[in-house]
């Protein structure tokens, strides 16, 4: 049985407004840093509207976008949220 290596990049929250998500290649001296959390991550989408494509390492564990539609008696739902894919 062979184990797939899953590739994630670690995303941080930062108390510098001017720089809320980043990554570790933009992280800057002088700042506290913590590894995001999914409800971090469920902010960030909130306030830009925008969620990352690809595999996010969090706190919870390493994390991807779902989305999922569903019919609702006449119209369509939908469920979009980072769910974990392992721990």
């Amino acid at each position: 049985m062979k184990t797939q290596t899953i590739e994630a990049k670690k995303v941080f929250v930062s108390e510098n407004q001017a720089q809320w998500i980043v990554f570790e290649e933009e992280m800057q001296a002088g700042f506290q840093y913590k590894l995001a959390s999914i409800e971090d991550l469920h902010d960030y989408v909130a306030a830009s509207g925008e969620y990352f494509t690809f595999y996010i390492q969090t706190s919870e564990g390493v994390v991807r976008w779902h989305t999922e539609e569903f019919a609702k008696e006449s119209t369509l739902g939908y469920i979009c949220e980072y769910r974990v894919i392992n721990s």
